[in-house]
């Protein structure tokens, strides 16, 4: 178990915390946040290079909330892999074993061949592209055999199909080891596809934490929405005939009537078979087709502005531009937030 408790630290003017978080053995956490969260300064923490000001890191029931980085037991891969340029890729892997005296390299091999790399052993890292440099890192920081493992955002300098590629091995690594991982990043896709838990952090704050799923179907605030792929929709106004946002009537329970609504924009149905009791029902206009990758955005001529995401191959099945279509929203693709959230 790895876990911070009353954690302040301070980074010029910047404060993260305090906080607190458990991260079991055997289990991924992904911190989420936009740029400046306090994401790193967490990490550097947990990690020993930065002095918190106040609080306590533990690993295993320790205290190590005072020990030096090189006596804590945790492994750190950075967002640029910070390889030994004179060592080969085998001696880069091989690095914390043979200071262990273990140099039959039995382990190294191992980690090659798990992170496809096994080619490039006898390669120095100058001669590596991005995506082998992270493979080579993080095969380089299990080989320590890590008490827990920390990782700094170290699929974000990567290109998109390099990156989605590695998040796989990532993903697939991280389950089959024994020890608590912290995964920071800002890439909700990312987070969402390796974690098991999520702690969302803006402004140094941790706004909320909990398993990977019931974090992602209900946030708490609009931060947590925003940065998990809700999209606003507008505040419940209520009336005669009961709950509307703008000029969208809601079949909404009336304790929603003072909170904010966000919808996930991939659950948005056009022209599709009735569903019983929908959270909305109404008849609008396709008003543009932008054809992004890998979904395509279709807005409609709702007020407010409603915009769905659909596959691609289903393009085909809808109705120019202009012409009249019925769009719904099932219950569960709504949620809503306190309006001071």
């Amino acid at each position: 178990m790895l876990s911070v408790s009353g954690l302040l630290a301070q980074a010029g003017n910047f404060r993260l915390g305090p906080l607190d978080l458990a991260v079991p053995a055997g289990q991924v956490l992904a911190v989420l946040g936009p740029s400046g969260a306090g994401k790193s300064v967490l990490l550097e923490t947990i990690a020993g290079f930065r002095a918190p000001r106040s609080g306590s890191v533990l690993l295993d029931g320790q205290d190590i909330t005072g020990l030096p980085p090189e006596r804590r037991r945790i492994g750190v891969v950075f967002q640029h892999a910070a390889l030994f340029p004179h060592l080969s890729v085998r001696d880069n892997v091989g690095f914390a074993p043979s200071l262990r005296g273990n140099r039959r390299g039995r382990q190294v091999d191992d980690l090659l061949d798990v992170f496809g790399i096994a080619h490039l052993a006898k390669r120095s890292p100058r001669s590596l592209s991005g995506g082998e440099r992270q493979r080579v890192a993080l095969a380089r920081a299990l080989a320590a055999r890590p008490a827990t493992l920390l990782l700094d955002e170290p699929l974000s300098a990567l290109d998109q199909p390099v990156r989605e590629e590695l998040r796989e091995v990532l993903r697939d690594t991280l389950r089959e080891l024994a020890v608590p991982a912290v995964h920071v990043t800002h890439d909700r896709d990312e987070a969402l596809g390796i974690a098991t838990d999520i702690a969302i952090i803006a402004a140094g704050t941790l706004r909320q934490t909990g398993a990977t799923g019931h974090v992602a179907r209900h946030p708490t605030d609009a931060i947590a929405a925003r940065l998990l792929g809700w999209t606003e929709l507008g505040p419940v106004d209520r009336d005669a005939d009961g709950c509307r946002v703008g000029e969208l009537r809601m079949n909404l329970a009336p304790n929603n009537a003072t909170k904010t609504l966000y919808y996930r924009p991939e659950d948005v149905r056009i022209d599709a078979d009735d569903q019983q009791a929908p959270a909305l029902r109404a008849r609008t206009r396709v008003r543009e087709v932008v054809p992004t990758l890998p979904l395509a955005r279709v807005l409609l001529d709702t007020t407010p502005l409603i915009t769905a995401m659909v596959l691609h191959r289903d393009l085909d099945r809808l109705p120019p531009a202009g012409t009249e279509v019925t769009v719904t929203l099932p219950a569960d693709s709504i949620c809503a937030i306190p309006s001071s959230a």
